[in-house]
């Protein structure tokens, strides 16, 4: 038995103490052919059902997505990680696990790596010294086998939006090798515009050049951001450490996407392309700037959003930010201007923290891999009912055992096909085969799903139904729950986060 015990006084009312014990379990939980035949079948009926409303209104949704796209080299970081450490002449003595904000050398790239490694949680951080990263990046491709895939939140997730059938405008930069890595369908503005009126690079003045030379960007021919990916299974070892589960590292040098260059272009482009949803994401790689200069950028960012007409549904993908007064700003400044925001299990406890809402224990309970319902149900509320009078109205959460959903029920449509789907999408793109495939091949984790460290009892609140995807009401929100059956080998990890919330987005409709 598992005490959970809540000290904010200003959440008295809904934080009570709450015990989770596996004998409340469903121990018969459906088997994982089961499992998706039903997520499977929840979404034909719904794609069917939405197919007939768009054929009556006569509509088609178009997304425009901003701000972040790059290529993401990735590598083995077990092998990796030993071959730069002997590069280096680093001792392993001399290394331990500790997180920076962002990295300067190699002594902090291996004690950040390893912060994340140990418990295998997700880590994105900002290499300061174009030198070092140049360093890190010949090294990496001369020694590593390494595959160049499309990168960056939004390229990401207009790339899913394009695979789907959906019209997609993404403001973006890329180079002659990002632009045959993304789908073909993908509408890019005109890249010259981001710095002058004018379609020719030739009126660029001198400032704006010597910034594209510093930045290694020569618009029209090799314009594309490396970011590296270093993946690792679980069981895998370094410096002594075992992780205990999959996940991936990510470094980057990215200051043109983390300036956002692009977010002038893209609202300059959103009256003509006339989209029925937006997407904004990529504004944590801001991390990597001063602070003066993250405070610019959030302000920027909120200023644009209200520029966009109050009637299209906004939705923002959070994604890793180690700066807790760049994390205050996001939650401050950008909730209130979204209706719909994507979190994880470590930005919602990163959140958590921000808004001194549960204790050290709490929080880190938050941070593992499928944290208990209960607390992540508590925190999907409290930001609710902090922006209650704001647009945001619906929380998209995922972790690596579940997804929820929980939104304003008179605002947004009910979202079982939505949690299905991100659910569906988060097992087919990590393992990398079809759910028929995964299944005859036993590559999920478990036969049977039962989540013996959460407890169903939800501090005196029902369930509505039983069984695969379940929904349960409190006062004016409708939360929405599904399963996921982790792969035993994933292939990838990094982007799965986007792709699993865009998922949820494109099935999830605004009440007219």
């Amino acid at each position: 038995m598992v005490p959970i015990r809540y000290n904010n006084n200003n959440y008295t009312n809904l934080l009570q103490p709450v015990t989770i014990s596996s004998q409340d379990l469903s121990e018969n939980f459906p088997n994982v052919t089961t499992v998706w035949t039903t997520l499977t079948k929840e979404i034909t009926q719904e794609k069917d059902t939405l197919k007939l409303k768009n054929k009556e209104k006569k509509t088609k949704k178009r997304f425009a997505l901003g701000y972040n796209v790059n290529i993401d080299a990735v590598v083995s970081a077990i092998d990796f990680f030993p071959q730069f450490l002997e590069f280096t002449n680093l001792s392993v003595e001399e290394l331990k696990p500790q997180d920076k904000k962002e990295i300067a050398n190699a002594k902090d790239l291996f004690q950040v790596f390893m912060y994340h490694f140990k418990d295998g949680r997700a880590g994105e951080r900002f290499v300061t010294d174009p030198n070092f990263f140049r360093q890190i990046t010949d090294f990496f491709f001369s020694n590593c086998e390494h595959t160049l895939l499309l990168g960056g939140n939004a390229g990401l997730m207009a790339d899913s939006l394009a695979e789907g059938g959906h019209c997609v405008l993404l403001a973006g930069i890329t180079g002659p090798y990002l632009e045959r890595l993304i789908h073909q369908d993908v509408i890019f503005p005109n890249c010259e515009d981001l710095l002058n009126n004018s379609y020719s690079t030739s009126f660029l003045t001198t400032k704006q050049a010597k910034w594209l030379d510093q930045n290694g960007i020569n618009l029209g021919e090799n314009s594309d951001q490396i970011h590296l990916i270093l993946e690792y299974p679980k069981g895998s070892k370094f410096c002594g450490i075992t992780c205990p589960r999959a996940n991936r590292f990510i470094i980057s040098n990215d200051y043109f996407n983390a300036k956002v260059k692009t977010m002038k272009l893209f609202h300059n482009y959103l009256p003509t392309f006339k989209p029925t949803d937006i997407v904004v994401t990529g504004i944590h790689l801001g991390d990597g700037l001063e602070k003066q200069g993250r405070l610019k950028l959030v302000n920027k960012f909120k200023k644009n959003l209200q520029t966009i007409n109050p009637r299209t549904p906004i939705h923002y993908e959070f994604s890793s930010v180690a700066n807790e007064d760049f994390i205050q700003q996001i939650v401050e400044k950008i909730f209130p201007h979204v209706n719909s925001i994507g979190i994880n299990e470590q930005e919602i406890a990163s959140i958590a923290h921000t808004l001194a809402s549960h204790g050290k224990d709490e929080i880190e309970l938050m941070r593992s891999a499928s944290p208990p319902i209960t607390l992540i149900f508590q925190m999907m509320k409290i930001i609710l009912d902090k922006f209650q009078n704001t647009k945001l109205s619906r929380i998209h959460f995922h972790c690596l055992g579940y997804h929820m959903i929980g939104q304003i029920k008179d605002i947004w449509e009910d979202a079982h096909n939505a949690v299905a789907s991100g659910s569906i999408k988060a097992s087919t793109q990590a393992s990398g085969y079809t759910i028929q495939e995964a299944v005859a091949m036993k590559n999920f984790a478990t036969k049977n799903l039962e989540f013996k460290k959460h407890s169903w009892k939800l501090n005196g609140i029902n369930w509505n139904n039983e069984g695969v995807i379940r929904d349960f009401d409190v006062d004016s929100y409708k939360f929405f729950w599904a399963p996921v059956a982790p792969c035993k080998i994933p292939i990838k990890t990094v982007g799965l986060g986007d792709s699993i919330s865009i998922s949820g987005f494109m099935n999830s409709n605004m009440k007219k």
